[in-house]
């Protein structure tokens, strides 16, 4: 197209300003990109889109995809026979949309990025039940299915491929554990935004790992926890030291230091405040984790970030924190 100097001049300002939007841009922008002519010479404009970043094939996945969605519409549409609680519908309502979000991700062109196209997931055999906890059952044994292979996936990959499979494993886990039961607090984190995995290593999980022991040692000297609290709080403090102990045998020279990560820590004085206390600490852990995997070129260390983020997203929820689509992505 012929441009004067002027219109030239607009049109890039009017991109520059956002008129042409982000995702218009990755999706549907490639005309506009390739450049304007101007007196018979090409100008570029300063911005092209990035090469997709490598992606391993999982052709079964949107099928999996599909008979998740539904099995939790089976379970929506009966919700009233099956006396389902408001909490449970809410729940199953934002595990549909997460699943369609997720779908739109996977088959993009670009689903390392999060790119996001529609696209109608394949057709499966209707879901067909009989009673809510058959199809809790069978949802819960699907998405059980999909977190190992989603684990698998990740501790195979590399760089930001290995977050989203890692992501999706941590969220299928959460989800086939908390889902039947409801979600106390659903997230809605959409953004679009790739780690930093420059920002993040051994040093800064270790410490991580120090404050998070020490959150838990705070959080168990609440007063009034019922034995049931004080052994979820106990198990997860184990927890935190074996992952410390883990990261310090596959990374003998790490070592923490301060600021400490977040989040200030001080003694919880009642069951509440020890709660509170556990979510802070899994959701600080989150996007550490995250970052730490998809960052790191040892294959041991990944393996640990995996494992890390998929415990520390099921304790977030377990103990009331949100529960999120992408865990371990930047907020």
């Amino acid at each position: 197209m012929q441009l004067s100097a002027a219109r030239l001049f607009e049109e890039f300002t009017r991109y520059r300003r956002g008129v042409i939007g982000r995702r218009a841009l990755l999706l549907g922008g490639t005309a506009f990109l390739a450049g304007c002519t101007l007196g018979g010479g090409t100008i570029p404009l300063p911005w092209s889109p990035p090469s997709p970043l490598p992606l391993a094939a999982a052709p079964r996945l949107p099928e999996q995809v599909a008979s998740a969605t539904a099995l939790a519409q089976l379970l929506l549409d009966k919700a009233t026979a099956w006396q389902l609680s408001a909490r449970q519908v809410a729940s199953l309502e934002w595990f549909i949309e997460a699943l369609d979000e997720h779908a739109q991700v996977l088959q993009s062109s670009d689903p390392v990025r999060r790119q996001r196209v529609t696209a109608q997931l394949p057709q499966v055999p209707p879901a067909t039940r009989t009673s809510a906890k058959a199809a809790c059952t069978a949802l819960t044994s699907l998405l059980t299915r999909m977190r190992v292979e989603h684990t698998a996936r990740a501790r195979r990959a590399t760089g930001p491929a290995a977050l989203l499979w890692a992501s999706l494993a941590a969220f299928c886990g959460t989800m086939a554990l908390r889902l039947p039961s409801g979600l106390a607090h659903r997230g809605d984190d959409t953004a679009e935004r790739t780690p930093d995995l420059s920002a993040t290593g051994r040093d800064q999980v270790l410490a991580l790992s120090l404050q998070a022991i020490f959150s838990y040692e705070l959080a168990l000297a609440a007063s009034g926890l019922s034995r049931a609290q004080r052994s979820r709080l106990q198990a997860r403090l184990v927890g935190w030291r074996t992952f410390r102990d883990r990261v310090l045998a596959v990374a003998p020279t790490a070592s923490s230091s301060p600021p400490p990560i977040g989040y200030a820590a001080r003694p919880a004085t009642d069951a509440e405040e020890a709660y509170e206390l556990a979510t802070t600490a899994e959701t600080a852990a989150l996007p550490i984790l995250g970052a730490w995997l998809a960052g790191t070129a040892s294959a041991a260390e990944r393996r640990l970030g995996v494992d890390g983020l998929a415990a520390a997203n099921t304790a977030c929820v377990d103990f009331g924190g949100v529960a999120l689509r992408w865990p371990g992505w930047p907020g």
